[in-house]
């Protein structure tokens, strides 16, 4: 990897002295970059010997070395046989920019599958196709075939599956003064995908800050344990999020999972700062080049009292506090107040402080004292007449970015510079200040709210599942799977009293008569449930009976159930009527499971019973988890309020609804044909202990 990044010598397919050539574009980056390494041009249709000083050959076996890197920016149709020239030349790294491939037709996916082949059987790795490939401020390694200049060196670095909009972020980097460490466009990742270059730039030294941009995640499951083990910061923004299944999905699973919260659940999981905004990119690196937050206290400072308050009420929305410095601190300010109207606390309102003299003290006071994590300040610059000798004009025309840069350096801890005004006066600043400078104070909190949540992230040390298997019963698991195929239904119970989900007792009647049977041996009162692959929704299909108190009540029932069945669903297969011990009172809470094409297997949980899908109280893990994981996430459903004691009815034990869905997650885990399942309802019991009520899964035995 490093020599994709740093090759010593590149040969650029296609070049040429056309007006119009865009591989020549590559060559003048290059040079103005200041790449160090020898270039050669390599293109079997011209006679050509020179391009603007560099030697062009009309193969790769007529160059005087081997390259470390070939660029590829020629029609698709040209590749593969390129792709052989460097092979049998003995080239083994590639940068393949050239689209349509496998993103444009039928034809670009042969061609890609050609590609791929041709590469793999000379031992190639290559980035792209479709993409603008790498860049690198330390070695002057420029590839995107767009005219640059060289951008300002740095530690960000960014992986983005989308070209152009690298090149905006990096257009956008450069006007904010972020540094640019690295920069790779990975296009439609045919070889070399996210993780591969997730995985290098956690070791680059020259990286501090890693950008990812994806529209979508191949390998999801090592993405997470890569960033895991990465001991930076990792920026995450994720396009093309879609809804996954519906309504009218086989389960309650199907119809809550989604793509876009599933992957919330994971990049939680790895410390993966998620964002939202493409700006929050920079905002966010630019937090990450001040001392780290270690508290959620902070002091608010601004000459316009509004501007306090407003940031006060963002900093409550995301859980920070306005710090208190305590009595003797604004004793001590109260010493420099000019006017003495102003009361002095925090938001500190500075407008009745004049003298800006005074500024350095007091940012430095503010961030030494022990009741305080971190500060802003927030100001204008606005184009002011020349000549003025007031207050205002002081305040807002001296600079105060080296007294913050000053504070933040002797006390360790972070201090935003927020700056309003004139463009050009603003971004005057921002090219001179020793700190980051924030266009408002919503960008800034958001921003130290990140780097704050990803050293407390990070303090925890990487996640590790609770070991064991306590409760799991392998080979009876095992035994039970064997031979079922798709779709099952309450057996479902079975399995899990394997796992150590207990369920009332129950059996399934094929007739009205065995019904009646069932029901006096169980005991009443009952519960009589439907049993068809069909009723995927029972209650939907007519197909719940409860409080069955005698055996021919029970007879009856069973009848009624068919006959609810036939008319819901005409032709439905009816396997019989399940009988059921009712069970105690409790709360109807919910677990499911997936397993997701990026992120493997997925556990979901929450409010349970036949709205589950309406009030979406649910929370996601991957599996395997733990009982840490699981308890911190169960506290965050909204539900929770319910479990702990609401209008004088006492506390639930929250305990075995955990369990349960620890064993559920290392089921998933263990045994990936277990494609979908669900548990709903599970009850929590108000006497204690949980039961599991009604279950279906789904088996991929071509997952086995």
């Amino acid at each position: 990897m490093d020599t994709f990044f740093a090759p010593a010598s590149l040969a650029v397919y296609g070049l040429s002295s056309k007006a119009r050539n865009t591989p020549r574009i590559i060559v003048g980056n290059c040079l103005r970059w200041g790449y160090r390494g020898r270039i050669f041009g390599v293109n079997p249709a011209t006679d050509e010997t020179d391009v603007d000083g560099i030697r062009v050959y009309r193969s790769a076996a007529d160059l005087p070395l081997i390259p470390d890197l070939a660029v590829l920016l020629i029609p698709a149709r040209f590749v593969p046989e390129a792709v052989a020239d460097c092979g049998r030349a003995g080239i083994r790294q590639l940068a393949i920019q050239a689209g349509g491939f496998n993103e444009a037709s039928e034809e670009g996916r042969a061609l890609a599958t050609r590609l791929l082949a041709l590469a793999r059987s000379h031992g190639m790795r290559f980035v792209g196709p479709n993409s603008l490939a790498l860049a690198d401020t330390a070695s002057g390694l420029c590839l995107p075939f767009v005219p640059s200049f060289p951008v300002r060196p740095g530690g960000f670095s960014l992986i983005t599956q989308s070209g152009g909009l690298g090149l905006f972020l990096w257009n956008l980097l450069e006007a904010e003064q972020v540094g640019l460490a690295k920069f790779a466009s990975i296009g439609n990742k045919l070889d070399l995908d996210e993780c591969d270059l997730l995985e290098y730039l956690g070791a680059d030294p020259a990286t501090k800050v890693i950008g990812i941009y994806l529209e979508s995640i191949g390998n999801g499951r090592r993405l997470v344990e890569l960033a895991e083990r990465i001991d930076k910061p990792v920026l995450f923004y994720k396009a093309n999020t879609t809804r996954a299944g519906g309504l009218a999905a086989m389960s309650h699973t199907a119809a809550l999972s989604t793509d876009d919260a599933i992957l919330d659940a994971a990049l939680e999981r790895a410390g993966i700062l998620r964002i939202d905004r493409l700006r929050d990119f920079v905002t966010t690196a630019k937090a990450f080049d001040l001392p780290p937050m270690r508290g959620n206290r902070i002091m608010l400072m601004s000459p316009a009292g509004g501007l306090g308050v407003a940031m006060a009420d963002l900093c409550e929305h995301r859980g920070l506090s306005c710090a208190d410095p305590g009595p003797a601190f604004f004793e001590e300010l109260a010493g420099v107040a000019r006017a003495d109207i102003i009361r002095l606390q925090n938001p500190l309102d500075m407008g009745d402080i004049y003298r800006v003299d005074k500024y350095p003290l007091i940012f430095s006071h503010v961030l030494a004292n022990d009741r305080v994590d971190a500060a802003i300040f927030a100001s204008q610059r606005p184009s002011m007449p020349a000549g003025g000798e007031d207050v205002f004009t002081g305040m807002f025309t001296t600079d105060p970015s080296l007294a913050v840069a000053g504070a933040v350096r002797s006390s360790g801890k972070p201090m935003a510079l927020v700056m309003y005004g004139a463009a050009r006066e603003v971004a005057a600043m921002k090219a001179q200040s020793p700190v980051p400078v924030f266009d408002g104070p919503e960008e800034a909190i958001a921003a130290l709210d990140r780097q704050m949540r990803y050293h407390v992230r990070k303090a925890a040390g990487p996640f590790r599942p609770d070991p064991g298997d306590e409760g799991l019963d392998p080979d009876r698991i095992e035994t039970w799977l064997r031979g079922r195929s798709e779709v099952v239904g309450e057996e479902t119970l079975e399995l899990l009293a394997c796992c150590g989900l207990a369920g009332p007792a129950s059996a399934v009647a094929r007739t009205a008569e065995e019904a009646a049977e069932l029901a006096a041996r169980i005991g009443p009162p009952v519960v009589l449930k439907v049993v068809s692959p069909e009723a995927v929704h029972k209650t939907e299909a007519g197909g719940v009976l409860v409080d069955i108190a005698s055996a021919a009540e029970a007879a009856r029932g069973f009848d009624r159930i068919r006959t609810n069945l036939m008319r819901h669903h005409p032709g439905a297969r009816f396997d019989g009527v399940r009988v059921a011990a009712m069970a105690p009172a409790g709360h109807d809470l919910f677990i499911g499971g997936l397993q997701d094409p990026a992120f493997g297997p997925v556990v979901l949980f929450g409010h349970g019973g036949i709205f589950v899908e309406v009030f979406q109280d649910v929370q996601r893990i991957l599996a395997p988890s733990s009982l840490a994981e699981i308890t911190g996430k169960i506290k965050q459903l909204r539900s929770a309020a319910l479990l702990a004691g609401v209008r004088g009815q006492p506390p639930v034990d929250p305990a075995p609804f955990a369990r349960a869905i620890l064993a559920v997650a290392r089921l998933l885990a263990e045994f990936p044909q277990i494609a979908e399942l669900d548990v709903n309802p599970f009850r929590l019991l108000d006497r204690g202990g949980a039961l599991a009520l009604d279950a279906r899964l789904r088996l991929d035995t071509g997952r086995q």
